[in-house]
């Protein structure tokens, strides 16, 4: 009989069989346990765990100790790589190919564009100044451009002040002290990409010798199509051959991942909302949106109905998630954290400790189950015999 209750169906493993299976020897993903209620081992494990923090003092009190960790992880992001670390040094005032240019030159005495007339009747001479403009003049994708009588110049990678002595120089031998005055009409080389199915608009963005950066690239575009949740869409950012993808919450205005752009960087908005799976002997089984800009452990357990009465071990509630390894950059590790909810000082460390994407909330089933449901399975076999012998007599 009891050899049968193993084999009956269950809503998961219990805390024994779930304890058992991080023991050494048996752990084979290296999965690290913290007790969250032991205020002093368990909450230094979580900020050691998710942040290579200092170690808690013993007298520090549970709740401080919650208020540690939220501060500490409130904007970590799953992984360790971050736009910070695609930051450069460039220039946006370089000419490229696709720019248009407007072109003015300027020559006084002996010139080569006269117009239409001569007031002192001399074919090239005019003691007063004078400007021919050439208002559309694309460079090409060899990077040149063509003037009359100035042949073909190679602009590219050039800044304007740059082509402006260029073209003077062009002209020097056929026209007394030319001057040229150079400005870009259309801006194509230097620009952004911004873009995505969660922004408002897509476009290309000029940039400027004001430096723009990413934030302002987003608000270029009229920003995600649901503001309220800056949490659920993320940042796409490449630059080059690198792309990094960034929750665009956790970029702020004086933060280092505000990256200054560079001309070529694509940023995209896409949309992906934050969720957490709740398994186990809980009032039900499901996948849940987070909806807010964060949600509690607390917040978590009442979403999924808390432990079952029936079949649950209030004992031992575990949230499990990957976070970054201190000791091997850009990769993570597993962690288990347990929660016994028939401490009181659970509760309140269930509204300190805050759910990140992609957790998994777990309660374990409790110990009698098994038992509890054999003892169903039999009470159905011989109910209805019992009930027939008892109207028999």
């Amino acid at each position: 009989m009891l050899a049968g209750c193993n084999s009956l169906p269950s809503s998961g493993p219990t805390a024994h069989q779930l304890l058992k299976g991080v023991k050494p020897g048996k752990n084979h993903l290296n999965i690290e346990l913290v007790d969250l209620n032991l205020p002093s081992n368990g909450m230094t494990a979580v900020l050691t765990a998710d942040k290579n923090s200092e170690i808690l003092d013993d007298n520090i009190s549970l709740s401080s100790a919650a208020e540690r960790y939220t501060k500490e992880n409130s904007n970590v992001d799953s992984r360790n790589l971050k736009l910070r670390d695609l930051t450069e040094e460039g220039r946006v005032d370089l000419v490229g190919a696709g720019d248009v240019l407007r072109i003015s030159i300027y020559e006084a005495g002996t010139r080569l564009f006269i117009g239409n007339s001569n007031r002192y009747g001399y074919t090239g001479i005019d003691p007063s100044a004078s400007g021919e403009h050439f208002d559309i003049v694309a460079v090409d994708a060899m990077g040149t451009i063509k003037l009359p009588y100035g042949g073909r110049l190679h602009v590219a990678g050039l800044r304007t002040i740059q082509i402006q002595h260029l073209i003077e120089q062009a002209f020097s031998t056929q026209s007394q002290k030319p001057q040229a005055m150079v400005a870009v009409l259309e801006n194509v080389a230097n620009t952004v990409y911004v873009g995505g199915d969660d922004a408002t608009k897509s476009g290309r963005m000029p940039l400027t010798l004001y430096r723009e950066r990413v934030l302002d690239a987003v608000s270029f575009v009229g920003g995600p199509r649901q503001p309220v949740l800056l949490a659920d869409t993320v940042i796409i950012f490449s630059r080059g051959n690198k792309t990094i993808k960034q929750r665009l919450d956790h970029i702020t205005p004086e933060s280092p991942d505000n990256l200054v752009l560079l001309p070529g960087d694509r940023i995209e908005l896409v949309r992906r909302p934050r969720t957490f799976s709740v398994f186990g002997a809980g009032s039900k089984v499901d996948q849940m949106g987070f909806n807010n800009p964060e949600v509690s452990l607390a917040e978590a357990l009442a979403r999924g109905g808390g432990p079952n009465d029936n079949i649950s071990d209030p004992r031992a509630v575990f949230l499990m998630r990957f976070v970054p390894d201190p000791n091997a950059p850009n990769k993570e590790r597993p962690v288990i954290y347990k929660l016994n909810m028939l401490d009181p000082s659970s509760y309140f460390l269930a509204q300190r400790f805050t759910l990140r994407d992609k957790d998994v909330l777990y309660i374990a089933s409790a110990k009698l189950t098994r038992a509890i449901k054999f003892a169903n399975i039999v009470n159905q076999i011989f109910a209805p015999l019992l009930i027939a012998r008892a109207a028999a007599y």
